[in-house]
């Protein structure tokens, strides 16, 4: 009888798109293989917000919580970067000797795990210190930070997997990447068009652009749009249902990977928030804009175009345009990430 195998996947604590595109791989990988324990090291709000989708793989898949929560994410202000904040959870990942130890790890935009573990996969489309560099002659924390970064990048080469479609050039250029497309669990059919009447707000996992969701929310709301926030305090705060996703004609979001992800899952057109001072989501925004399936940038708040421009993208007669970019969006990334980890660990033959 084979041995079971043992997956500890890391997952950076800035917002949501990284965990549940690890959710996804791990069940597949699990459909693969009954012999494969997979624990997820996360923080406490991600195990939140997905503990029934964690639950959902089985017996075969836990979790230990808390454990990134120490780790880099977005702060607009470059003072509040520290050296714990940046690295703590390294301390905390090799206290727990099963995580650190595992016969594989996958390290969702978390670098640093390759000082102890150089054979981790790396997963992602960008780089921290492309996001942070900017503040390298503010903060020292931050500078030390990404000359670290860089200097075990290079030292090591890993192997990385990314969205083909947003992939940064430091991905490109420092990791050894590995390019799939949109990882997408379910392919949706064509969905009633006539449904589509409501409009998603959505700032990200970041929280950082709350106060702009809200501005948003309430300038659409008074041109009597439905519109759904991901404001915990919103009366109408989105539940994420795929009943709800399928009444959503616009989503105007801050441009993370994973909701570009869900967007291009349910072929929904984007209005993409602006954040100057993060390259990471200008880069996204761009590339989305260039793909078409973003058709505007939301900027000034106290003009009509955005009003005009959701009007126009959830008009019935004008709403293929808007989503004829999406049926060129290759959607087997999930699969395709899973292929790639059978043959890199060499799965099947331990399988044996």
């Amino acid at each position: 009888m084979a041995r079971v195998k043992t997956l500890t996947i890391l997952v950076s604590a800035n917002g949501y798109g990284h965990i549940r595109r690890q959710i996804l791989i791990a069940r597949e990988l699990l459909r693969r293989f009954s012999d494969f324990r997979i624990t997820f090291a996360l923080t406490d709000k991600q195990y939140q917000r997905f503990k029934l989708d964690i639950e959902a793989l089985g017996e075969m898949a836990d979790v230990v919580a808390g454990v990134t929560e120490d780790s880099v994410r977005w702060r607009h202000n470059p003072e509040n970067y520290t050296d714990a904040n940046l690295n703590g959870w390294e301390t905390e990942w090799k206290s727990h000797a099963k995580l650190a130890n595992s016969d594989f790890v996958i390290s969702d935009n978390l670098v640093g795990v390759l000082e102890k573990r150089p054979d981790a996969v790396l997963s992602g489309s960008f780089l921290w210190h492309e996001v942070i560099a900017a503040y390298s002659d503010r903060n020292e924390a931050c500078k030390r930070f990404v000359d670290r970064e860089i200097s075990l990048l290079r030292q090591n080469v890993p192997k990385m997997i990314c969205n083909q479609s947003l992939a940064s050039r430091a991905v490109i250029g420092l990791t050894n990447p590995v390019e799939v497309s949109w990882m997408i669990d379910d392919i949706i059919q064509q969905q009633t068009l006539a449904l589509r009447r409501s409009i998603l707000v959505h700032g990200g996992g970041t929280r950082t652009l709350d106060g702009k969701v809200l501005e948003i929310a309430r300038k659409l709301r008074q041109a009597n749009f439905k519109v759904f926030t991901d404001l915990e305090d919103d009366q109408d705060c989105f539940d994420y249902r795929d009943e709800t996703w399928r009444t959503i004609g616009v989503v105007v979001c801050r441009p993370g990977a994973g909701t570009a992800t869900e967007c291009v899952k349910w072929k929904i057109p984007m209005v993409v928030l602006r954040d100057a001072e993060n390259s990471e989501a200008e880069f996204i925004a761009e590339r989305l804009t260039l793909l078409g399936l973003a058709h505007g940038l939301a900027g000034d708040l106290d003009s009509d175009q955005l009003v005009n421009l959701a009007k126009d993208a959830m008009a019935i007669e004008k709403m293929q345009k808007y989503i004829a970019p999406f049926e060129n969006c290759r959607r087997n990334g999930i699969k395709e990430t899973a292929d790639f980890l059978e043959r890199h660990w060499k799965l099947s033959e331990l399988a044996k």
